[in-house]
């Protein structure tokens, strides 16, 4: 029968193998819910995290970027918090009625601009404050459709007196003459200085035109001395018989 004392228990044989130091090897921390933590093996990738259950997903975009942490976009199809009511549609009246500077605008021109107040859902009142917008808009317009029309003519009186300086006939070493001459045949038509009828040929530009400053010309050298053109007034001035102005002359 063996010796108690010689013969060791398992308890001291445990006590026994036990590390010099006296501490015996930590035992394997249990998981929560009971399974033992197994650390992954060697060269095998970790599963992706989950975000923890009812965490909202990062908003995100590809000009934009991530939303701040803990903010997300409004459902689509939500008005964004704190949006005013809609206000009420306005009344369209039956009829506009429309003034302005407290005379009532022509019936035609309401009849006009009735569908387009309509299609804007504009009430009567809206409709008058829209008026002297339009007056402004009206007047700018005719202001630069006028300042067209003379910049046009500008353009044109330019053009022709460029034309007549450069033609063989009248301009060139000539144009001084055709001046003078054209000077001259006015004066002899009646058309003096400061007569309507040469400010009408500056107005009009027309005093620049190739065919006029010509026609003109002509005439000048016809009035000259030397020329034949009649003058006024020229011929015989005898005082005609009462009988002859009433029943005509009569043939001998």
């Amino acid at each position: 029968m063996p010796d108690p004392e010689t013969t060791g228990s398992p308890t001291s044989a445990t006590t026994d193998s036990a590390p010099a130091g006296g501490t015996p090897p930590s035992a394997p921390v249990a998981a929560p819910g009971g399974d033992s933590a197994t650390p992954p093996a060697s060269g095998t990738p970790a599963a992706p995290v989950t975000p923890p259950a009812g965490s909202a997903p990062i908003e995100t975009s590809a000009l934009g970027g991530d939303l701040p942490s803990g903010e997300t976009s409004p459902p689509a199809g939500d008005p964004p918090a704190g949006d005013p009511a809609t206000p009420p549609a306005p009344v369209l009246p039956e009829k506009y009625e429309l003034a302005l500077d407290g005379m009532t605008v022509d019936p035609a021109l309401v009849e006009l601009a009735d569908p387009v107040f309509r299609e804007l859902n504009l009430s009567n009142d809206q409709a008058n404050q829209l008026l002297p917008v339009a007056q402004q808009i009206q007047a700018k317009a005719g202001e630069a459709a006028l300042q067209q029309v003379i910049d046009a003519g500008a353009r044109q009186r330019a053009e022709w007196l460029e034309t007549a300086k450069a033609d063989p006939e009248i301009g060139g070493g000539k144009w001084d003459e055709t001046l003078h001459l054209g000077a001259k045949a006015l004066d002899t038509l009646g058309f003096k200085e400061g007569h309507p009828f040469r400010q009408a040929l500056t107005e009009s530009g027309f005093g620049n035109h190739p065919d006029m400053l010509r026609l003109a010309r002509t005439l000048g050298e016809l009035v000259s001395e030397d020329g034949s053109f009649p003058r006024s007034g020229a011929g015989d001035k005898r005082e005609m018989p009462v009988w002859e102005r009433m029943y005509g002359k009569q043939a001998d």
